[in-house]
């Protein structure tokens, strides 16, 4: 608990730290919009590039703002995570709306491009307006490094935007699916059961592969990611998907999606479904609870042959 308090404070911090650089920036933007506004009428030959540095200045001003937005967000999330876990300490899939009523959304494909989308929006204009800078100076217009630079930085700012219009694309055609649990959490030395809810518009009938994965990815500045174990089925298609798979105990436990890992590595359990379908490939990946619990079979581990047929998936729910 300590942990979570003085985390939340740490983003309270950084959320006023932000929200002032915001402010300063943005006026700094101002001041050099309205000097380079006064060049422009008032010096001969001038062009409107004399606004590129306040362009980048909001830029940058309004990256910062959106940086503190998303910083109070977090630390209201946080809050209201820490209350849950004082509520039940020893029952961790609870302190997840998700995870505690059993119903699990797929990862919000909008979401994920609106980040991608400002990222690769800002790229192009920084590129745009270097490009403008250097058609405007003989110097830089005939360096070949300089064309070369644009060139590349400028490529990278097209697939970001196709990558964008790509998971736009696909977001709005098949709209976002549901894991239901049969019964919460996954157990660790035992099954993770339930069904996947695809939308109306992937089709039946279809071939598509669903994996279970347990993944940790590194919580400091070097960024490690690598899958500790891993298991996959192969299905078709339909209305609703089963699932079940069965969990070797002697694997770590999730880190709450919300909170810090524990040491400098946080796990996270991943059950995706992916189809290839004529057009926009569907795919879609949920965050799934896995702990050990009363029903935990300690002598199942990593290496052992899973003997007779899964249980069948329900669509109802019970927790362990």
């Amino acid at each position: 608990m300590r942990d979570s308090a003085d985390s939340e404070r740490g983003y309270g911090v950084m959320q006023f730290i932000l929200a002032t650089l915001a402010l300063l920036v943005g006026v700094l933007a101002w001041m050099v919009a309205s000097a380079g506004l006064t060049r422009y009428h008032s010096q001969p030959g001038s062009g409107w590039t004399e606004l590129l540095p306040a362009v980048v200045i909001g830029f940058v001003a309004a990256l910062l703002a959106a940086l503190a937005i998303y910083a109070a967000r977090v630390n209201r999330q946080r809050a209201a995570l820490a209350a849950r876990i004082a509520q039940s300490p020893d029952r961790p899939w609870l302190h997840i709306p998700q995870w505690d009523q059993g119903r699990i959304r797929d990862a919000p494909a909008k979401q994920a491009a609106a980040g991608l989308g400002v990222f690769a929006f800002v790229w192009l204009a920084v590129v745009i307006g270097a490009a403008l800078l250097a058609r405007g100076r003989d110097d830089l217009r005939s360096d070949p490094a300089v064309l070369v630079f644009l060139g590349l930085f400028g490529l990278v700012g097209l697939g970001l935007a196709a990558g964008t219009v790509y998971m736009v694309i696909a977001g709005r055609k098949f709209g976002r699916a549901t894991f239901e649990m049969s019964s919460v959490p996954g157990v660790l030395g035992g099954w993770l059961r339930g069904n996947i809810l695809l939308p109306e518009a992937v089709p039946g009938g279809c071939e598509a592969r669903v994996r279970l994965v347990c993944r940790r990815d590194s919580t400091g500045s070097s960024r490690v990611s690598y899958d500790v174990w891993k298991e996959d089925a192969t299905v078709m298609t339909a209305g609703s998907v089963p699932v079940a798979f069965r969990i070797p105990f002697n694997l770590p436990e999730s880190d709450l999606p919300d909170m810090p890992g524990t040491g400098t590595m946080r796990v996270t359990w991943l059950l995706s479904i992916a189809a290839s379908l004529p057009g926009v490939d569907y795919s879609a990946v949920f965050n799934v609870p896995a702990f050990a619990t009363d029903a935990s079979d300690r002598t199942f581990v990593t290496g052992d042959v899973q003997s007779g047929p899964p249980p069948q998936a329900s669509t109802g729910h019970e927790t362990a």
